[in-house]
This record gives structure tokens, C-alpha cells and sequence, in this order.
């Protein structure tokens, strides 16, 4: 069983997930920005346009940390990709493709 905690103040919390088709490669990303309360301040649902499931979850964190940082200083992620934590904890940019990405994540992360 999984269960969501909020965040102690004043941190939001940042939930991002994707879904990406290898037959059709087509994704989605969504995510939530969550207070301290548990309440929703922000949400998003799209389309994305990503060649993997890993960019398109790059993608998803980029587009969440925009939204998180219209509320807080103090953003808590949580997200799915274990992949993706593991490159994010490990200070590296990534295969070249992905670099701008990563690049952009560490900026806004760095701020933080």
C-alpha cells in the first residue's frame, strides 16, 4: 500500500508521473503541486512530445518544478523513476540527448 504524506511547512510537495507507448511513442505527463495541508495548489494533464518514457519523465519534473516554484522555495519530489533519481542524485548530465534537460533541472533545483 502506498500513502501520501503531506509535506511540513513550507514545503509543497511535487507528484509527476508519465505514461509513454513504445509501439505508438506517445506520452502523457501529469503531476500535482501539493501544500502543506494536503491541498492542491496546481495540476497538470498533457500530451508530450518525447522519443522515451525517461525524456518524457525529464520533461514532466521540468514542467512540475515550474509550477512548484510559483509557491515555494522548499519543493519535496516524489516520483516514479527510479532511473531518473539515480542520474539526478548523481550529478552527471546524462547521454547527450538528454543534457539540456538535465542541465535546466539543476538550475532550477540549484535555486532551491
Amino acid at each position: 500500500m502506498v500513502l501520501w504524506h503531506p509535506p511540513d511547512a513550507p514545503w509543497v510537495k511535487l507528484n509527476t508521473d508519465v505514461a509513454f507507448s513504445t509501439s505508438t511513442l506517445e506520452a502523457g505527463e501529469g503531476g500535482l503541486v501539493r501544500g502543506s495541508d494536503g491541498g492542491l495548489l496546481r495540476a497538470f494533464c498533457s500530451p508530450v512530445a518525447a522519443s522515451s518514457s525517461f525524456k518524457a519523465e525529464l520533461m514532466a519534473l521540468i514542467r512540475g518544478l515550474e509550477m512548484a516554484m510559483e509557491f515555494s522555495t522548499h519543493i519535496w519530489i516524489e516520483l516514479d523513476s527510479a532511473a531518473l533519481v539515480t542520474l539526478l542524485l548523481s550529478g552527471q548530465l546524462g547521454f547527450a540527448d538528454l543534457r539540456d534537460h538535465m542541465a535546466l533541472i539543476r538550475s532550477m533545483t540549484s535555486q532551491r
